[in-house]
């Protein structure tokens, strides 16, 4: 209760003495396009698909770092760890690994292995210029796994503006960061760079340390662009692999090594007819080092890698119709696979994708948008992907939209190195939802939706089965208030109820997360941000033994911004109360555990300079 009334006294303060005064330039700015529903430029509103995109800027003066604490203010995403410390994000209760699709520059991120994408989460704030995610189903534009939402991370050295900046970083944990994004331009050609180095020493009772790093490369024109990406990370083993957790900053890791390179090109074949060609080559890489209760110190290499092409034609052709058409493939193959475990995967895949999607104005008022995938895999059979929605402009301030989706998983290699039989996870959602935007102060989006996620492949005694069916129901909430380009209000929450096809709760799955924040702009260049988080319980697996459910939690964090020309420094602390962060263990972990304990309150100063 005593965060709650702090952060009201700090509303009332702030809202006090302020005037409505906006002006027009800054009402223009508060309408958010994104790219990720419709592969064109859209304003999140006109999508059938429910969108919210996260403002780098933004998302600094409330202190958020990196890639897995933004994704914490989505509604319906909870914020998970594996006994192991790899960071999950869990849309809408789905927990499973691979049903999160994550892009990098519209590079996919997911490995064809396991479906991980946990290390690229760590990626930090400063070399962002927005996040964009769907809510939901996107397998039409999207394929394989993503099936509960998709991510894109669009970085600043990206975009066609010139940035040029420095920053660093220092906090609890010995946690140091350094990092710069350089950029010029040649004539018509646009040349960036960015890098950064990240690590600390986080010891709770083990291992949690973080050694990582990145280097970008952006090469673009009117027309052609190039992107290449090398990223890797090293984290300790935390309550570790197998329930023996890890007490050692030097014995035991996981290294992740990616490496990306994309070259595209986009033209207008005519006034009404653009064309986008791509093609890309990945590579992923791990080595992992842990202890075995029964086989001591056991370790593991692998790597993979994958080249892809793509052609995107969006017509206007038609009357009132923008038809995208695009067709995929990509070939996946095993490099090095040299695991604990007899099972492990040498394979390779081939991938054919045929996609079709086109949103068509019966009237000024009403869009509807129908969408149809056809996947091909040469190692365990095909797929389709459907799509309808509608967008219903009741007035200039209310729009009504619906949506059914079809979507599905291909099964991971690791999977079908165990079971070469098993078939697609698929899901069928239906989602609904009402956007009312008074004027530029006051917007309010609500939406409700129904999951059933079909041939789940799940791990429960380290033995992959496919034999289970989900259900999920919720509704989501978004309300931002700006009063002015001072103040900025948000609240989001969302209610999720998780089961399975007996109506059992499922395990892990909170049903209620909140979040509310507040930034202030002082005219003296000062930004205050206040950030209060609330998940509530959740049950904790559990077999006859009866366990307690995990308890609820409330975390507030407060941040401190000063900004001067071109210098910046931020003071950032997190968990103010020192609450702690918890996560509950699973039932193979070391009997005498009982919940990941993360951290309680920690303290860093940021600064940075753009020149």
């Amino acid at each position: 209760m005593k965060h709650i009334l702090t952060f009201l006294i700090i509303i009332s303060v702030l809202f006090s003495d302020e005037t409505l005064n906006i002006e027009d330039d800054f009402l223009q700015s508060l309408d958010e396009v994104s790219e990720i529903a419709s592969k064109s430029k859209l304003n999140i509103d006109d999508t059938p698909s429910f969108v919210t995109v996260l403002s780098a800027k933004k998302l600094q003066k409330l202190g958020v770092t990196n890639v897995f604490e933004a994704l914490g203010l989505v509604p319906g995403i909870q914020l998970k760890r594996e006994l192991s410390g790899v960071p999950i994000v869990s849309f809408r209760g789905v927990m499973q690994k691979g049903e999160v699709k994550l892009m990098m520059d519209g590079v996919t991120i997911n490995n064809a292995y396991r479906g991980s994408i946990y290390y690229y989460l760590d990626f930090p704030i400063e070399l962002i210029q927005r996040i964009e995610v769907i809510r939901g189903a996107g397998s039409v534009l999207y394929g394989s796994g993503a099936i509960s939402g998709v991510v894109n991370i669009i970085t600043k050295s990206s975009q066609k503006d010139v940035v040029n900046a420095i920053f660093t970083s220092a906090g609890t944990y010995n946690d140091y960061l350094i990092g710069t994004v350089l950029s010029t331009k040649l004539d018509d050609v646009k040349l960036s760079l960015d890098a950064y180095y990240h690590s600390n020493d986080k010891m709770i009772e083990n291992d949690q340390h973080l050694k990582d790093y990145s280097l970008g490369l952006n090469i673009s024109d009117e027309r052609f662009a190039l992107l290449a990406r090398v990223k890797k990370s090293d984290i300790g083993n935390a309550y570790g692999l197998f329930g023996q957790y890890d007490t050692t900053r030097d014995a035991y890791y996981n290294e992740n090594l990616s490496y990306l390179a994309q070259v595209s090109y986009k033209n207008s074949l005519s006034r009404n007819n653009k064309l986008s060609i791509l093609a890309g080559y990945n590579k992923y890489g791990q080595n992992i080092e842990a202890l075995h209760s029964a086989l001591g110190t056991i370790s593991s290499n692998y790597e993979e890698e994958s080249y892809f092409s793509q052609l995107d034609v969006i017509s206007q052709s038609l009357n009132d119709n923008e038809l995208l058409i695009g067709a995929r493939f990509e070939s996946d193959k095993t490099l090095k696979a040299t695991l604990y475990t007899p099972s492990s995967p040498n394979s390779s895949r081939d991938t054919i994708s045929i996609y079709l999607n086109d949103k068509y104005s019966l009237t000024q008022k009403l869009d509807i948008t129908a969408g149809l995938r056809y996947d091909d895999y040469s190692d365990f059979g095909d797929s389709f992907s459907p799509t309808l929605g509608i967008v219903y402009r009741a007035t200039d301030r209310v729009r009504l939209k619906a949506l059914y989706s079809h979507a599905y998983r291909a099964p991971s290699w690791i999977e079908l190195t165990v079971n070469p039989d098993f078939k697609a996870e698929t899901s069928d959602s239906v989602e609904a939802g009402i956007i009312f935007k008074q004027n530029h102060h006051n917007t309010l989006r609500i939406n409700s939706y129904m999951i059933q996620i079909k041939d789940l492949i799940t791990q429960p005694e380290r033995a992959y089965v496919q034999n289970s069916e989900n259900n999920f129901y919720g509704t989501e909430l978004e309300y931002i208030y700006i009063p002015n380009n001072q103040i900025e209000f948000n609240v989001f929450a969302s209610y999720i109820k998780a089961e399975d096809k007996d109506g059992t709760a499922l395990a892990n799955v909170a049903n209620t997360l909140a979040s509310t924040s507040l930034t202030y702009e002082s005219k003296a260049g000062i930004t205050f941000g206040s950030l209060l988080k609330y998940v509530s319980c959740s049950k904790r697996e559990s077999t006859d033994a009866i366990r307690d459910d995990m308890p609820s939690g409330v975390i507030f964090n407060e941040t401190v911004s000063y900004a001067y020309k071109a210098f910046s420094a931020n003071l950032i602390i997190k968990d103010l109360f020192d609450k702690g962060t918890y996560y509950a263990l699973p039932l193979k972990s070391n009997a005498n555990l009982t919940d990941f304990d993360e951290e309680g309150r920690s303290i860093l100063l940021k600064v940075s300079m753009a020149f």
